[in-house]
């Protein structure tokens, strides 16, 4: 089976070889195309026949400087007959192949000395000339081909007396020929050229089937695109029902995409013209671009002396373009082109443009009802982020809620949101871009989106390699949108969202994103408010430190994490050693001062993530999630150090000075106790036992134990 398939793609390869060989100019008359096809086969059976003699001539040693020259030459002038047939010069090729043929057969004869001997090897060669010219010439011709040749032989016949026992001969062959060729194109004329009567009912039948074909191709298109809302769609039903009705080679629709260019949107034919969608020109371009310029119908019955067509390769054909208008709005062009000249008429451009305001009407309620659902589906999304802004006050969770929602509905590439800090823009949520080329800071004074917050307005560019200021986040951007996120003129952050695709992001992106923008810049500014308010909730208003509240908060987080890990946590208490006495001795507000000192004392000192907070008056805890008693003690010793040293005199080593030292107390879970309330109650018996120590002291709980028992 293998071997048959492999065969029979052969045979079709050869095939095509073939017809591409033998076919025929598209130029004159179906009856004259026919006959140069039949000349290419004579020709192309005569060049090979040449090759082969010749070949034959050069292996057996027959080769001449005389001889051998002549079968070249007629090789040649058949290439040339054969080049000229090609290129539509079909008399010229019909002439040079009969010149040749006769003026060969006779110089061959004059040169043979088989002449002599009384043999004529000119007599088929004439007979053969006769029916060529017969063939493919005019009576005419063929009577001064007949005359030619039988002069050829009288004179022949001076030379050789045998060639007058042919003339007779040749004489009735040739009347012969010339009353069957007379009969015959009489015949052949009067079934082309009937009376006119017929030639008008022919006439008239052809338009009137041709009127039927345009009244039924308005009728197909009406119906095809009259419920059709998809653009494409109607662009693709129209272009088929017009190739398939009227026949053209092709066919194709281009749409304005902006106010100086027209994209093919649609394409369709019988042939291949190489016309593709997508393809763009500017108005004043070509064919096309000429009838969007002038807005007016424009028919070319030879595209190749048409000053407005265009062509990468020389072309013979008719064309016409007529505009798709909304009342004096240009839409886009409809384009036809046809293999012969003059096959377009007028009444292909009354047609074509009445069908144009037909599709056109189509194409604005499409565009309608697509603006429609594209408003309808920015609503939509507004909505939901509305709700999703206001659902939570949470602003991670708000922007990576956003610019999800954002991917799902409109398919964005790239996407982030930055928060302005001062002079710098901190990444706040992003999706789509390579981790390893993030930018988590951006300052005012760079790329686009600091052109954005710097300015406060949205920033389109459509071009990013065009653009300066362009920071590369990915290397596939081609297109990005900036939008402020203001607040009273305030800027709060900026939305950015990039494409790789370009001319992907266009104006209505940027509509959208502007109205989106009020609502996430408001989301923003409330979520830090109440991110102040939860803070000033949590934050010991005298100290900054976390208060009881946050304290308590934290500490039952945080024994939660160690019991399921099973890792220790510490707790330190302290208190300001004789705080009443400096009170009284100095007044509040210098008591609250020596608060604000010990708070900062603290964060001095306590790590990232333990937590410093103010316990109750002049109390104060430290939190140590996983730490052990020994770092706890450690660092309660540290902390004992600096408020000691941190008092403008002393009383002597672990003197206690009124307002300044401090005695601390230590408990850890487990080793101390089981829940929170008996590490709080731990630690604060270790602080006391410190206290009565002689306070300065620092005192883990185990050691409280002992002198409590004691």
């Amino acid at each position: 089976m293998k071997f048959l398939r492999d065969r029979l793609s052969v045979i079709r390869y050869f095939k095509k070889v073939w017809e591409g060989l033998v076919e025929s100019a598209w130029i004159g008359d179906a009856r004259e195309r026919h006959l140069a096809r039949i000349l290419n086969v004579i020709l192309l059976i005569l060049i090979a026949w040449g090759v082969v003699f010749e070949i034959q001539s050069v292996l057996n040693d027959h080769f001449s400087a005389s001889g051998g020259a002549l079968p070249l030459v007629m090789i040649g002038l058949l290439m040339l007959a054969y080049y000229l047939n090609r290129q539509g010069q079909f008399s010229a090729a019909v002439l040079l192949t009969l010149g040749l043929w006769l003026g060969s057969a006779f110089l061959s004869i004059l040169m043979q000395s088989s002449w002599e001997t009384g043999d004529l090897p000119v007599l088929p060669s004439v007979i053969i000339a006769l029916v060529i010219s017969d063939l493919f010439l005019s009576m005419r011709g063929y009577l001064m081909t007949a005359a030619g040749m039988l002069a050829g032989v009288l004179v022949i016949s001076l030379f050789n007396p045998a060639a007058k026992t042919i003339f007779p001969f040749l004489v009735l062959f040739c009347t012969l020929i010339g009353f069957s060729s007379y009969f015959r194109r009489s015949i052949e004329k009067q079934q082309i050229a009937s009376p006119d009567r017929s030639a008008d009912d022919r006439s008239q039948l052809t338009r009137e089937q041709r009127r039927s074909a345009q009244l039924s191709l308005l009728e197909e298109v009406g119906r095809q695109i009259t419920n059709s809302l998809e653009e494409k769609e109607i662009l693709k039903h129209t272009l088929e029902a017009v190739v398939d009705k009227l026949g053209y080679a092709e066919a194709a629709i281009s749409l304005l995409t902006n106010d100086d260019t027209l994209e093919m949107a649609a394409v369709s034919g019988t042939h291949d013209f190489g016309y593709r969608t997508g393809f763009r020109q500017k108005i004043g371009e070509g064919i096309i671009g000429y009838v969007a310029e002038t807005r007016q119908a424009h028919l070319a019955g030879d595209v190749s002396t048409d000053p407005y067509y265009f062509s990468v390769s020389e072309k013979s054909g008719s064309a016409v373009g007529v505009p798709m208008l909304d009342k004096d709005r240009l839409l886009g062009v409809i384009y036809a082109e046809g293999i012969q000249k003059n096959a377009l008429q007028p009444d292909d451009v009354q047609i074509l443009q009445t069908l144009a305001n037909q599709v056109a009407a189509s194409l604005q309620k499409a565009r309608l009802y697509a603006r429609t659902q594209q408003h309808l589906q920015v609503m939509t999304v507004l909505q939901s982020i509305s709700r999703t802004v206001t659902s939570s006050l949470d602003i991670n969770e708000i922007l990576n809620n956003v610019i999800t929602l954002l991917r799902h509905s409109f398919g964005y590439t790239y996407m982030g949101v930055y928060l302005l800090d001062g002079d710098v823009l901190h990444l706040g949520a992003q999706l789509g871009y390579p981790d390893n080329m993030l930018m988590d800071e951006i300052p005012i004074t760079a790329g686009v989106i600091g052109r954005t917050a710097r300015t406060k307005e949205t920033q389109f560019v459509g071009d990013a390699n065009a653009d300066p200021d362009f920071l590369r986040a990915a290397y596939e951007v081609k297109t990005e949108i900036a939008v402020p996120l203001l607040k009273d003129e305030n800027v709060v952050g900026v939305l950015n969202v990039e494409s790789r695709e370009p001319g992907s992001l266009d104006e209505n992106d940027v509509d959208f994103l502007n109205a989106l923008a009020g609502s996430i810049a408001v989301a923003i500014d409330n979520a830090r408010l109440h991110a102040e308010v939860k803070i000033m909730a949590m934050t010991d208003v005298v100290s900054g430190l976390a208060n009881r509240r946050a304290f308590d908060e934290i500490l039952r987080a945080e024994m939660t994490r160690a019991t399921r890990y099973n890792q220790p946590i510490s707790l330190i208490i302290l208190d300001l050693d004789a705080f009443k006495e400096y009170n009284d001795r100095w007044g509040h507000p210098a008591g609250d001062t020596r608060l604000k000192e010990i708070a900062d004392l603290l964060r001095a000192n306590v790590r990232d993530p333990d937590v410093a907070a103010r316990y109750g008056g002049e109390e104060f805890a430290v939190i140590l999630p996983n730490t052990p008693k020994s770092g706890a003690l450690r660092l309660a010793e540290r902390l004992r150090r600096a408020a000691e040293a941190s008092a403008p005199y002393g009383n002597g080593y672990h003197s206690p000075i009124s307002g300044y030292t401090i005695s601390l107390g230590v408990a850890t879970f487990p080793d101390d106790a089981t829940s929170i309330q008996e590490l709080l109650l731990a630690a604060d018996n270790a602080e006391l036992a410190a206290k009565r120590l002689g306070k300065n002291q620092v005192c883990d709980a185990k050691s409280s134990n002992k002198i409590q028992d004691s």
